[in-house]
């Protein structure tokens, strides 16, 4: 009896769920959602000066979108995908960087101290400024420019 090899390969980006894709980046600026303005500003040049307000309020068309699914699939432009798409194996996500918080201070009330520091020290990259009380019942974290107690 022969032998048989099954060969799997990714699925080969289609061009219109990339332009699908696109048309929700736009929809997803429009709606300011700030997740997608890190990943704005880290894949496209003329964005990369601004914080993630100021890419929400930029303007933002869909050739900008285009673009941005374009670079993050690894290409150098929207025409460069158009043309290379159907050879594409698999899609190339760029890092996106961590968002920098400019400022906040707050205070949160939880039921669960210890649990509170583990989630935004270990989660969030917080680090742990004071802890008061034994057993602890207050204390503060922060991250770049904010605070929360």
């Amino acid at each position: 009896m022969p032998a048989f090899t099954v060969t799997t390969v990714a699925p080969m980006p289609n061009l219109e769920n990339l332009k699908k894709q696109a048309k929700q980046y736009l929809r997803w600026h429009r709606e300011r959602y700030y997740p997608v303005a890190a990943e704005i500003r880290a894949a496209l040049p003329r964005f990369q000066h601004l914080d993630e307000n100021q890419v929400l309020e930029a303007n933002f068309k869909l050739g900008d979108a285009q673009e941005l699914i374009a670079l993050q699939s690894g290409f150098e432009g929207w025409q460069a995908l158009k043309t290379g798409a159907p050879a594409m194996t698999d899609q190339k996500k760029q890092t996106v960087p961590a968002p920098v918080l400019s400022s906040t201070s707050a205070q949160l009330f939880v039921t669960d101290i210890n649990a509170s520091f583990e989630f935004f020290t270990t989660k969030l990259g917080f680090g742990v400024d004071f802890v008061y009380g034994d057993p602890a019942f207050y204390g503060q974290v922060t991250r770049d420019n904010a605070q929360l107690a």
